[in-house]
């Protein structure tokens, strides 16, 4: 099963959308490269990707590289680096993760988010949100997203090409809604593709909100559901959800991480919020039947920078206390110079399902499963009666425990 988002009339959806993406992750590397004609694409004979410079010139995606050669000799031709890409990819996923709870990564350079009105509330306002996301992306990866937020996930996609490059659209009103579907031109609407675009050109819409305003039924009876679907969505009504993971027990790790305002030098509040991801993400890994017994665990600076660990235990488990007992010594070593501390984050690796555990001889593999039966029974409880119900002592606040004096 699919783990999806909310339906929620109060939620937004996040579009994320990679500027020049090959190009963009070539220049992260390749900084002197920077203001430069750049192509992606020399060894497929074309032109996959280009810099804004080299688009300016005339160079066109799809045009072959020998033409370009003799066109454009100042331009710079590049081959791919696919594992660059990816890397980077992966890493704007754990950006968004550390923000909000459900994240799908629709390409290798489309992200869509599920936002909360609570994480809106928490960074006072879409404005502060978006800008606080876009800076993080920018200092930490080196590359530029456009983003869109909206009311549904296709307004949300049609927002973020509104002003790309380095785009920041938020649809907050109807009027907005409007300008964003008259700026999109029919053969741009996501989900519309290239053979049916001319027979609705062909029927009079030249724009996104032609489409919208069309007779249903005439639509109904001549197209299929999910150009109906998208219609709606367009229109705002909620319909296509973000879809985190296709099978939650196949994935490869299970993340936690929390922002926490104001940032933080003391190594109490620190270790206490780890402690909470740890229990979070321990949750998430029982509650699907899978172990870990590799675990990355991390801090990010009020400057944006990361400050890595990891652990490898001798036995898998999904016990957030065998893993902070392991974690614990080694967590000082991330704190340096007092720095302010605004995030942290856990990553159980190297997940496995239980039933293809391997068991050792003598029986200390068993035997760390059982120690979880505690946290199964912890797991019930609040299931029933929420999650702040029964916590370790450890991630309990300060504020809670002088409240229970």
């Amino acid at each position: 099963m699919a783990e999806i988002s909310r339906r929620n009339n109060n939620n937004l959806y996040l579009h994320a959308d990679g500027d020049s993406f090959f190009v963009s992750c070539e220049l992260s590397v390749h900084p002197e490269l920077k203001g430069l004609p750049v192509i992606v694409g020399a060894d497929r004979g074309i032109a996959v990707a280009m810099s804004m410079e080299a688009k300016a010139l005339g160079v066109t995606r799809g045009m072959p590289v020998f033409e370009i050669k003799k066109l454009f000799p100042e331009v710079i031709i590049l081959t791919h680096h696919f594992d660059l890409y990816q890397d980077i990819a992966e890493k704007m996923c754990q950006i968004l993760s550390s923000y909000f709870v459900a994240v799908e990564q629709y390409s290798i350079d489309e992200c869509f988010a599920l936002v909360d009105p609570s994480e809106i509330k928490y960074f006072g306002g879409e404005e502060k949100l978006m800008r606080e996301l876009k800076k993080e992306i920018e200092s930490t990866l080196g590359v530029t997203y456009s983003l869109g937020l909206a009311r549904t996930k296709a307004l949300s996609k049609l927002a973020s090409k509104l002003e790309k490059p380095r785009g920041l659209v938020i649809l907050r009103t109807e009027e907005d809604e409007i300008y964003a579907l008259k700026s999109t031109p029919i053969n741009d609407i996501w989900g519309i593709g290239h053979r049916t675009f001319p027979r609705l050109e062909k029927m009079g819409m030249k724009n996104a909100y032609d489409f919208v305003k069309f007779q249903d039924a005439f639509l109904s009876k001549n197209f299929s559901s999910s150009l109906i679907n998208l219609k709606r969505e367009l229109s705002g009504e909620q319909i296509l959800e973000v879809e985190s993971d296709h099978d939650p027990r196949d994935q490869k790790s299970i993340q936690s991480t929390r922002t926490f305002r104001p940032a933080s030098n003391d190594p109490k509040v620190i270790w206490r919020e780890i402690a909470e991801n740890t229990e979070s993400a321990c949750k998430s890994a029982r509650s699907i039947l899978v172990v870990s017994n590799k675990i990355s665990f991390f801090v990010k600076t009020s400057e944006f920078k990361y400050r890595f660990d990891e652990i490898k235990l001798p036995l898998f488990t999904s016990d957030p206390g065998i893993i902070m007992n392991e974690m614990e010594p080694r967590f000082m070593k991330l704190l340096k110079n007092r720095e302010g501390i605004r995030s942290t984050g856990v990553i159980l690796n190297n997940l496995t399902k239980i039933e293809n555990i391997p068991l050792d001889l003598f029986g200390k593999q068993k035997g760390v499963l059982k120690k979880t039966d505690i946290e199964e029974v912890a797991d019930i409880i609040r299931a029933k009666h929420g999650d702040h119900m029964i916590k370790r002592l450890s991630s309990v606040r300060k504020e809670a425990k002088e409240r229970k004096k």
